[in-house]
C-alpha cells in the first residue's frame, strides 16, 4: 500500500499533483498554470519583464534624451509652425512619435511609466513656445494649440507603454 502525499502548504489535503519544477506535492488551490506545466506558488512567481526594468543608468540616459529632444523640438517647432497651417496636427503627431522613439532608443527600448513621464516632459519642453497662447486668453487659437500639445503627448505616452 502506498502512502498518500499531502500538499506542501496545506498538510490536511491529500494530493497526487506535483510541481513540475521543484517536485513538491501541491493541492489544486496551490497549483499555478504555467506554459510548461503546473507549478507551485514559489516556482511560478514571474520575474518582471526586462523591458520594464528601471535602472539608474537608463533613467539618466532617458532624461538626457528627453531634454535633448525637447530642445531640438523647440527649434523645429519655431521653424515649422509659422508655415504649418492645416498640417499643425500632423506636425504634433510627428513630434510625439519622434520624442518617444528618441527616448526609447536611448533607454534600449525599455518601457514603463518612468519613461512615459520623461516623454511628457519632453513634449512640454518642445511646446514651450505655444504655452503663451494657451495660457494667455482662451481663444480658438489657444484651444487649437492645446489640442496639438495633447495629441503629441498622447502619441508619446502610447509609444512608450507597449
Amino acid at each position: 500500500m502506498t502512502q498518500q502525499e499531502v500538499c506542501h502548504w496545506h498538510s490536511e489535503r491529500e494530493t497526487r499533483l506535483h510541481c513540475g519544477s521543484c517536485g513538491r506535492p501541491i493541492c489544486t488551490e496551490c497549483l499555478r498554470q504555467h506554459p510548461v506545466g503546473i507549478r507551485c506558488r514559489e516556482c511560478s512567481r514571474e520575474a518582471p519583464l526586462p523591458t520594464h526594468q528601471v535602472s539608474t543608468n537608463y533613467v539618466l540616459r532617458g532624461i538626457g534624451a528627453a531634454i535633448g529632444v525637447g530642445f531640438v523640438g523647440v527649434i523645429a517647432l519655431a521653424i515649422l509652425l509659422p508655415v504649418a497651417g492645416f498640417l499643425f496636427f500632423f506636425i504634433m503627431l510627428g513630434l510625439g512619435y519622434v520624442t518617444a522613439e528618441a527616448i526609447g532608443m536611448a533607454v534600449n527600448r525599455r518601457r514603463g511609466r518612468v519613461y512615459q513621464y520623461m516623454a511628457l516632459a519632453s513634449v512640454l519642453i518642445s511646446t514651450v513656445g505655444l504655452w503663451g497662447s494657451i495660457l494667455g486668453t482662451l481663444t480658438i487659437g489657444g484651444l487649437f494649440n492645446l489640442g496639438g500639445v495633447a495629441v503629441a503627448a498622447l502619441v508619446a505616452w502610447h509609444r512608450l507603454s507597449r
